[in-house]
């Protein structure tokens, strides 16, 4: 019989709330996918360990429940999802899934982060490279993609890539065999270069320190264009331009 939490104390509640933490997502190996469009969509190959749906919720969400079997599903009342979510206005389901662990083989088109720290900016970052086919990203002291407003950004994007946490140097190793392509100021005009070669890494530094020596001394410096009333771009929108630039422009 699926349980009926009314309790914001119940046990079970409080290691969900307890997920919201970086160091215990990482311990435990799972994290909270909040909302409707982005369960719907997850991936049958995806682990999910807990459903949590409002009692009052039911009905409206039986064809995401009648995926999963009855002993992963909770119910809970209105102030328990409250209790649980990260955001204001929760949508009344909520689902625990377990970590994939990265495959370090890459092998087409990389995006290489060097230090995001937005996850507004981390999860745009994770669409466009799913809608520009770049199936691995390489995250250098960027946020953590697990977080909670990463997930929700990325609108389920997180579960379409491959995302490697490495150093510089690992990441250097892990491309070994591609060309390194970075954004900054001051490099070639993105639209009067060659075709990139493949496979490429495409790089973009942090939103406050830019790109790091050890990326600018081995890559192809490249810049978008600006009218010289702005000097720089926000990280995912500068990324952005480049990829689809590099995924599909002639």
């Amino acid at each position: 019989m699926t349980q009926f939490i009314t309790s914001v104390k119940n046990q079970k509640i409080q290691f969900v709330k307890k997920l919201h933490d970086k160091s215990f997502r990482k311990s435990e190996g799972l994290f909270i996918v909040e909302g409707e469009n982005i369960i719907k969509d997850m991936p049958s190959s995806i682990p999910v360990a807990d459903i949590f749906v409002e009692k009052d919720k039911t009905s409206e969400f039986s064809y995401i429940l009648e995926r999963y079997n009855e002993d992963i599903i909770t119910f809970v009342d209105e102030k328990v999802m409250k209790s649980m979510s990260e955001t204001v206005t929760p949508s009344g389901i909520l689902a625990v899934v377990k970590k994939i662990q990265p495959n370090k083989e890459l092998n087409g088109n990389v995006v290489i982060l060097d230090g995001i720290s937005d996850p507004g900016n981390f999860g745009t970052i994770i669409r466009t490279c799913v809608a520009c086919g770049i199936e691995d990203i390489v995250a250098i002291d960027c946020v953590d993609h697990t977080s909670g407003k990463v997930v929700r950004s990325s609108m389920g994007g997180v579960f379409g890539v491959n995302i490697v946490e490495s150093s510089r140097e690992e990441a250097l190793n892990f491309a070994k065999n591609h060309t390194f392509y970075a954004l900054d100021m001051g490099g070639e005009n993105i639209y009067d270069m060659s075709t990139p070669k493949t496979p490429y890494a495409l790089i973009v530094g942090s939103e406050s320190r830019g790109l790091s020596k050890e990326f600018r001394d081995k890559s192809n410096v490249i810049a978008l264009p600006m009218s010289g009333k702005m000097e720089s771009l926000n990280a995912a929108v500068s990324l952005s331009v480049a990829l689809y630039r590099f995924a599909y422009g002639k």
